[in-house]
């Protein structure tokens, strides 16, 4: 809100001057040189008012955290994956990704596989093995996701749940088999998620989508640890 106010008032100004720039060429007699040095001034000043300054723009760029915009196919550390050839069949393996986020290939060694789809992963391994002369269609499976997300707290089952669709907090805690309603926070649950190698807390008010006062679905990301937390109880 401080930033915003700020934002406003260097705006405000800008317009002033830029309007006390316009009065001023009017002033001035046409095709003066005067005229010539004054309107470039303006011109700068009245696209720095229409321009977004980066910082806004960035902040603008980037997404709400709950959103829903990540895809649920993407391949990722410790899924079983089956890559099949139609016609090359000594090719076929079943891998799992590594901790490094890798498949190791017959006769083209280690291909970068986390953080893809299926289909850009058949892609580049059609590429790899043409330039060897071997083409065909390569056919890329999950056998087994590791995809998923935790739930932890005032819930009646506890623990790991499969993420094979885009899932929201709420989902969540139902699928952990429902929060408890003698011990359960519902106001103060979290969500706690690692971006860019820290963790970091999203805390989410469960009491206002159940009372429909928040409709505003707040999606999980894949290792996503829920937390229902206990009520406190002063004795």
């Amino acid at each position: 809100m401080k930033a915003a106010k700020i934002i406003s008032q260097v705006l405000a100004s800008i317009r002033e001057v830029t309007g006390r720039l316009a009065n001023a060429v009017q002033d001035l007699p046409l095709g003066s040189a005067s005229v010539l040095l004054v309107l470039p001034v303006a011109a700068v000043l009245i696209t720095g008012c229409r321009t977004v300054p980066p910082r806004l723009a960035e902040a603008a760029a980037r997404r709400d955290p709950g959103t829903a915009n990540y895809a649920t196919n993407i391949l990722l550390e410790g899924d079983m994956v089956s890559v099949t050839f139609q016609y090359s069949t000594n090719f076929n393996t079943i891998q799992r990704v590594t901790l490094n986020g890798s498949l190791n290939l017959d006769t083209v060694g280690q291909i970068k596989t986390a953080g893809k789809t299926p289909q850009q992963l058949e892609g580049e391994i059609v590429k790899l093995y043409e330039a060897q002369g071997v083409k065909d269609l390569v056919t890329v499976k999950v056998l087994t996701a590791e995809a998923s997300v935790y739930v932890s707290g005032a819930v009646f089952r506890p623990g790991k749940i499969p993420l094979e669709r885009p899932m929201t907090v709420l989902e969540a805690v139902m699928e952990a088999g429902g929060y408890d309603p003698n011990r359960a926070k519902l106001s103060q649950v979290k969500v706690l998620r690692i971006e860019e190698g820290r963790q970091k807390t999203y805390r989410f008010d469960l009491k206002r989508v159940l009372q429909g006062e928040n409709d505003a679905p707040f999606y999980l990301q894949p290792f996503d640890i829920v937390h229902v937390p206990n009520k406190t109880f002063n004795l």
